[in-house]
């Protein structure tokens, strides 16, 4: 089977969620069938193909209409590569789509967020999402549920932490580390407020990232008694070690500062959670019902109410405070995500659904 993936708002290599999803999307395709990537501009790798006519997201009014020319400019090599079946990231706007009626191909559109083009809702033979209520209800009777994963081969409890640990200076203090995007709804300035609060308050802070948040997040760092490191974006290939040296994984979201997620819930089904607990890192986010559905509080890991430092906190201390029953929750974690949260996992339901249509198509 011959697959084209089509992210043409996503940098592969990156270092934030989207290359995430889409790196280990095509490793874990790629492992049984040929795959073609086609990412944005700046892009590279093997079978990858950059054909983003913008180095950024284009400015709303433009998306369809750089749709139009992302498809134009890779229709030749799309046509030499004839896929059997295109997966289309919601975000490319209808990329997908526009080649899947040009080359015959069905097309499986990914729903992420509100970010998807009704042409792509409409051509597609199938649709996915972590959550069929971000899809249009004229469109959901053709919806699949999936869910994200992590890489356990790479996210694992044997990694060595000495090169993390090494680069930034750790040493006996416990290691309590945020990763992801500076921005308000990841919660960042939450749990710095945490800091000023915990018992523990001799700890080493890694907060691992960039974004919009970062300089007024510095200068939140002056009430705390804690050594805080931005460590700035890190290589996807760091992850797995920075996670190895941390005795507390947090994920402080604030959905309430998230547009999408405060109309309607969170929606998003964070790539750092699934990694920390592959990685048996003690763990902690927030109570929200699509975490709740798959994680269960004191079991696999904390969950805390969003935007609440004082209950961040208590949660902080008490995992510092009982390091052996720490791990033996991560590693009941561990062995949920290894169980059903793997991008080999997810690989596989999308084969399936492939399959299906593919057989389909030949047989009209």
């Amino acid at each position: 089977m011959r697959i084209l993936i089509v992210a043409t708002n996503i940098d592969v290599p990156g270092t934030h969620g989207g290359s995430t999803h889409v790196t280990e999307l095509v490793a874990a395709l790629g492992a049984e069938a040929q795959t073609l990537l086609l990412a944005r501009r700046g892009s590279s790798g093997p079978g990858v193909v950059d054909v983003g006519l913008w180095p950024r997201t284009p400015p709303f009014g433009l998306r369809h209409a750089m749709t139009t020319l992302s498809a134009a400019s890779a229709l030749r090599c799309v046509r030499r590569f004839a896929p059997d079946v295109i997966y289309e990231r919601g975000s490319s706007y209808g990329t997908g789509a526009l080649l899947g009626l040009i080359t015959g191909a069905p097309v499986v559109c990914m729903v992420l967020d509100e970010h998807v083009s009704p042409i792509s809702l409409a051509r597609a033979s199938r649709i996915i999402a972590t959550d069929p209520g971000l899809v249009p209800s004229r469109y959901r009777p053709k919806t699949i549920q999936v869910s994200w994963g992590a890489n356990v081969e790479r996210f694992h409890a044997g990694v060595d932490a000495t090169p993390v640990r090494a680069r930034f200076g750790l040493g006996a203090r416990p290691v309590v580390t945020y990763a992801g995007s500076f921005r308000s709804w990841h919660g960042v300035d939450v749990l710095l407020a945490a800091m000023t609060r915990m018992v523990h308050a001799d700890v080493d802070v890694l907060l691992v990232g960039d974004g919009p948040e970062r300089a007024a997040l510095e200068r939140e760092t002056t009430g705390t008694r804690a050594r805080v490191q931005f460590t700035g974006a890190l290589e996807y290939e760091a992850m797995p070690a920075v996670m190895a040296a941390s005795d507390v994984f947090v994920a402080p979201f604030v959905p309430e500062r998230h547009p999408l997620s405060r109309r309607r819930g969170f929606v998003l089904d964070p790539l750092k959670v699934f990694e920390a607990l592959a990685s048996e890192t003690p763990t902690i986010s927030v109570r929200t019902a699509n975490l709740e559905a798959m994680f269960r509080h004191g079991e696999h890991l904390c969950l805390t109410p969003s935007g609440d430092p004082r209950a961040l906190a208590q949660a902080i201390d008490r995992l510092l405070d009982a390091p052996d029953l720490a791990r033996a929750m991560a590693r009941r974690g561990g062995a949920a995500v290894r169980q059903t949260y793997t991008w080999a996992a997810h690989a596989d339901q999308l084969r399936g659904i492939f399959e299906t249509l593919v057989r389909g198509a030949r047989a009209a």
